[in-house]
């Protein structure tokens, strides 16, 4: 099989490889579509410390089951399946309390266990979710960051009919935007830099925009926001969610953020406002339900899906530093 391997940070490589052979748990999935993420990005420039050189990257990924081992009974041969990349280890003592996203032992697909950047994939079957024939590879394949969000909502409590600031016009921006929007939101105010982005915002029910923070801190909505979601990755503008937030309102802090940095936040302002500041880590237990949203057409993921390359591009897309899209993908047909 063609596979693109990271062998150090910046160092990607197309080789010809042999296929894992499932073992007698395990599914081989032949890839057909896989996402691109910004983890995948971090891997790459070496600012991922999970990632265990050398790697194939790629977690974001759907296919075709074509073997199986002799104890699986669930799935069979030319069954179209999504991949949840977290392989737990169901024993220690967080996988023992429901925890299992704080696995002690956990192993990540395209981090440090062989992805989707290859056209097979061999994971255990636990991992493997069948998807319902009216949702696409290239749908399906959006299926794992669609269940950080699902996990976002369960953790935060989130109600209905709030109001919201969400910063970022990413995938995840626009699919919190569109969500927030089907639970009845308003008004929702979205800072964004990108004007491809922004007016996908548009059309998704945004129902103010602003193209840089300064301008959305002088906004109305300034410290009577139900929920802030930021979803940018930069510390600064996180640093800023405390003025935008409503008494007894919530903050999330969905993004990836630079490990070792610190924000700096009027922490009496937590206590005196009775603000819920929020993380978010990985998709534990929810999976299925983020195949629902996205199957039941909740989730506009045509939309977002700006770019399709060519197994053999991956390699050209991460040297020329382009990271412009909203969600581009591998295609391996």
């Amino acid at each position: 099989m063609r596979a693109f391997i990271l062998r150090e940070p910046e160092k990607l490589e197309l080789i010809d490889m042999k296929a894992k052979e499932p073992g007698e748990e395990e599914i081989q999935i032949r890839t057909v579509a896989c996402g691109i993420c910004g983890t995948d990005f971090h891997a790459y420039h070496g600012k991922h410390l999970a990632v265990k050189y050398p790697v194939i990257p790629g977690h974001e990924m759907s296919g075709i089951v074509s073997k199986t081992g002799k104890n699986i009974t669930s799935f069979k041969r030319g069954d179209h399946v999504v991949v949840d990349p977290n392989i737990t280890c169901g024993h220690c003592e967080y996988c023992k309390e429901g925890k299992e996203n704080f696995c002690e032992n956990m192993r990540s697909v395209g981090i440090n266990y062989p992805g989707g950047f290859g056209e097979y994939v061999t994971v255990p079957e636990k991992v493997v979710y069948k998807i319902p024939s009216n949702m696409s590879f290239e749908a399906a394949a959006m299926t794992e960051p669609v269940a950080c969000i699902v996990h976002a909502f369960e953790t935060t409590y989130i109600h209905l009919g709030g109001s919201a600031v969400i910063l970022g016009t990413g995938f995840i921006g626009l699919t919190f935007l569109q969500i927030l929007k089907g639970m009845g939101y308003y008004p929702i105010y979205v800072m964004g830099r990108n004007p491809v982005r922004n007016k996908l915002a548009k059309k998704y029910g945004a129902d103010m925009i602003y193209t840089n923070i300064d301008d959305l801190m002088k906004s109305q909505i300034i410290g009577k926001s139900d929920l802030v979601v930021e979803a940018t990755g930069d510390n600064s503008i996180l640093s800023k969610t405390i003025d935008m937030v409503s008494p007894s309102g919530k903050i999330f802090a969905f993004s990836v953020y630079p490990p070792g940095e610190n924000v700096s936040i009027d922490s009496n302002r937590i206590y005196s406002k009775e603000i819920s500041i929020f993380g978010d880590f990985i998709n534990p237990y929810t999976m299925r339900k983020a195949i629902n949203m996205i199957s039941s057409g909740l989730i506009d993921y045509a939309g977002m899906e700006d770019h399709t390359i060519s197994i053999n591009d991956i390699g050209d897309l991460f040297s020329s530093g382009k990271k412009n899209f909203i969600k581009p993908l591998i295609s391996y047909e």
